[in-house]
């Protein structure tokens, strides 16, 4: 039971803390850098935080999120209820936002790299933008799994 209540705060704490960290670098860090207000050192510090956020989130969600699959979820559960629908798509959301959000940053940060971030901020942003979408996703489903009985 302890170990179950761990894995579960971990995994809540760090979802929120991913989630809401693409959030801020899309809504308010990307347009400040397209619009050119941020040094390439201040734009690539953000860049490169939220890389490290993304990877250390991205390991401790699926060492929890698999504890917490394996103890709750059988095969049979996984591919037959809505509930094990619900894991099995924020599974995919999750890749999908590691991706998105690794495949942005290194967009980003190629800029950095060159003392440029206007550019690279524009071609970083639709990954970052579809990285939110990811995140508010899996906020939703993580809310659906959340109710006594969810219902789609």
């Amino acid at each position: 039971m302890v170990v179950d209540t761990a894995m579960y705060t971990i995994h809540t704490g760090f979802s929120a803390l991913w989630a809401g960290s693409v959030l801020f670098v899309a809504a308010a860090v990307l347009p400040l850098a397209m619009d050119g207000e941020l040094s390439p050192d201040a734009f690539g510090s953000v860049v490169s935080t939220l890389r490290w956020v993304t990877r250390i989130s991205a390991l401790l969600l699926f060492l929890s999120g698999g504890h917490l699959a394996g103890t709750q979820y059988t095969v049979g559960s996984l591919t037959g209820t809505t509930s094990g629908y619900l894991v099995l798509t924020m599974l995919a959301l999750w890749f999908g936002l590691a991706a998105l959000v690794e495949i942005g940053s290194g967009k980003a940060m190629r800029g950095v790299d060159n003392d440029k971030i206007r550019q690279p901020a524009r071609d970083a942003r639709p990954f970052y933008i579809l990285a939110s979408g990811a995140a508010i996703g899996l906020l939703v489903v993580s809310g659906l799994l959340g109710t006594p009985a969810p219902i789609l």
